[in-house]
This record gives C-alpha cells, sequence and structure tokens, in this order.
C-alpha cells in the first residue's frame, strides 16, 4: 500500500483507497468496420453501470485503434473508441454479483453493437471477450 505524507509525517491523502483499474473500450463501430453504432447510447449505459457497482467511472473521448478480426481472413477493423476507466477496491471487483453484472454488460454489448469482440482490462490483464450468448 502507497503511504503519501508531508514533510511532517501528516498524512496528504486521505479516504477510500481504489487501487484497481477496470477500462473498458465502447467501440464506434460494427465488426464489418463500416456500420457506425450507437457509441454515446453505450457510453452512457457503461458509465451508469459502473458507477451503479463500482462508484463511478470516467469516459475519455476518441481514440484511434485498430483490431484485427481472425475470422474474417485477418481484417483490421479501424475504430474510434472511447475508453472508460473506473478504479475500484480489491473487494468490489471479485465479488460475485459485480462481476457478474460487469460480464453481462460487455457481452450485451458485444451481441448489439455487433463486435467481434469486446475488450476490458481489470488490473492488469486483458479480457478478449468473444462469447456473447444470449441472455
Amino acid at each position: 500500500m502507497t503511504r503519501i505524507e508531508g514533510r511532517r509525517g501528516n498524512r496528504i491523502l486521505r479516504g477510500g483507497l481504489k487501487r484497481v483499474l477496470a477500462v473498458l473500450f465502447v467501440p464506434s463501430v460494427e465488426r464489418d468496420g463500416t456500420t457506425p453504432i450507437d457509441q454515446d447510447g453505450w457510453v452512457d449505459a457503461a458509465l451508469e453501470m459502473f458507477g451503479r457497482v463500482f462508484g463511478g467511472a470516467t469516459a475519455f473521448p476518441k481514440a484511434k485503434g485498430v483490431w484485427r478480426d481472425d475470422e474474417r481472413g485477418g481484417a483490421l477493423v479501424v475504430d474510434e473508441p472511447v475508453v472508460v476507466h473506473c478504479y475500484t477496491t480489491p473487494t468490489d471487483i471479485e465479488e460475485a454479483q459485480n462481476l457478474a453484472t460487469l460480464g453481462a454488460f460487455c457481452r450485451k454489448m458485444g451481441r448489439e453493437a455487433k463486435q467481434g469482440e469486446v475488450g476490458l482490462v481489470v488490473g492488469d490483464e486483458y479480457f478478449a471477450i468473444r462469447e456473447f450468448g444470449v441472455e
């Protein structure tokens, strides 16, 4: 655990320590690389889910990315994802119901936004969610 102190040993920063970063990439296009999705709607839904389940999140403006779709012969899908960051506690990210909610959201977005993969980072691990199922 990191402790930040002033010159006289007084603790400068107080409050809850949220040290696990979850990052969700919200795509701008469908898997075909050309059909736009309702990105603003998905960003708002992601922010609401992260806020309700983990206490908050921040969406960063569009980035530029590329994803290789191996199931379509290695076609490159150029995208402008919005990156949603959520800091949470180890306890909250490991709670089964919270993980179920996060997983269900990722699968729903993948299915409804017609994706080949939904990218989710938790801590230092990247999860390439490709099985969207029917819920």
